[in-house]
C-alpha cells in the first residue's frame, strides 16, 4: 500500500511539472515568439539579403537620399524580397543574423509604405500619422505586425536589444539617421551598427556637439531610456561613439525633427 502511495505522489509531482511547463509556454511574451532563440554559434544560411542590397545600392545615395520614384518602378522586386523574409523563421537565426533580419525588414517595410502611398511629402501623412501602428500587409511567422512591433517589441526588447539600432532603422524622414545603401547581414551587422552610430553623431545635420554645448537629435530625448539601458546615460552613450566628448555639465538641447521625406 505504501508503495502505491509513493507512486501516486511521484505521479502527481510529474503531472504538476507538465502543467507548469504548459502554462509557461502559453505565457511566452510577444518577443519570445518572434525573436532569435539561438546563440551566435548557431550559423544559418536561410536568409539572403542580396536582393535588398541591390535595391539599396541602385536607389539610395551614399548620403542616404532615397529615390522613391525608382523604388516605385522596382516595387515588385521590393515586395518579393519582403515576401522572402516572411518565409524565414527568425527564431532559428543567430543573434547577429536576427538583428540584421529585423533591421532590413523594418527598412524594407518602411520603403514599401512610401511606395504604396507615393507621391507623399512625409511618412506622417500616411494612415493619419499612425503608420507605425498600422498592421503591415505581410505576416511574419503567421503574425500580423506593425512597424512599432518590429522596432520596439522585437529589436529594442529582449535578447536583440542594442542602443545602436536607433541609428540603423530608418523612418523615411530627413531627421532620421541616414538609410544605409547596403543591406545588413549577420556578418556585417556589428560593424555597420557602430559605423552608422558614429557617422550620425559626427554629422551636423543630426547632432552638433561641442564640449560646452550639444544640440542633439530628438531621438536621444524620445528614447532616453534605451540609451540609459545601453550605456548608463545619454552622455555615456554619446561619449562612447562621438569623437567630441561631453560631460554632465554640457548644456544639452534637442534639434527640431524634420519629418519631410528623405528622398528626391
Amino acid at each position: 500500500m505504501k508503495i502505491f502511495q509513493n507512486i501516486s505522489i511521484v505521479l502527481l509531482i510529474f503531472l504538476g511539472a507538465v502543467a507548469c511547463a504548459n502554462g509557461t509556454k502559453k505565457n511566452n511574451s510577444f518577443q519570445e515568439s518572434v525573436q532569435t532563440q539561438k546563440s551566435d554559434d548557431d550559423v544559418s544560411t536561410a536568409v539572403n539579403h542580396t536582393a535588398f542590397d541591390k535595391l539599396l545600392q541602385a536607389n539610395v545615395s551614399n548620403k542616404g537620399s532615397v529615390d522613391y520614384k525608382a523604388f516605385v518602378k522596382d516595387k515588385t522586386a521590393l515586395e518579393n524580397y519582403i515576401v522572402s523574409l516572411t518565409k524565414v523563421d527568425a527564431r532559428k537565426l543567430s543573434k547577429n543574423e536576427a538583428i540584421a533580419f529585423w533591421i532590413n525588414a523594418y527598412n524594407a517595410l518602411t520603403i514599401d509604405q512610401i511606395v504604396r502611398n507615393y507621391p507623399v511629402a512625409s511618412i506622417t501623412k500616411i494612415a493619419g500619422g499612425k503608420v507605425w501602428d498600422q498592421p503591415l500587409p505581410f505576416k511574419f511567422q503567421g503574425k500580423t505586425l506593425t512597424l512599432n512591433d518590429i522596432e520596439k517589441k522585437i529589436l529594442l526588447s529582449g535578447d536583440l536589444f542594442d542602443g545602436r539600432i536607433h541609428f540603423a532603422v530608418n523612418c523615411a524622414a530627413l531627421s532620421c539617421p541616414t538609410l544605409s545603401n547596403k543591406a545588413f547581414t549577420g556578418a556585417n551587422v556589428q560593424e555597420m551598427l557602430t559605423k552608422n552610430t558614429k557617422a550620425t553623431l559626427a554629422n551636423p545635420d543630426f547632432n552638433r556637439i561641442t564640449e560646452k554645448n550639444a544640440s542633439i537629435s530628438k531621438l536621444f530625448d524620445w528614447y532616453k531610456a534605451d540609451f540609459v539601458k545601453a550605456e548608463g546615460s545619454v552622455v555615456k552613450f554619446i561619449n562612447r561613439y562621438s569623437t567630441t566628448k561631453i560631460s554632465n555639465q554640457t548644456k544639452i538641447t534637442y534639434l527640431d525633427y524634420n519629418w519631410s521625406l528623405n528622398g528626391k
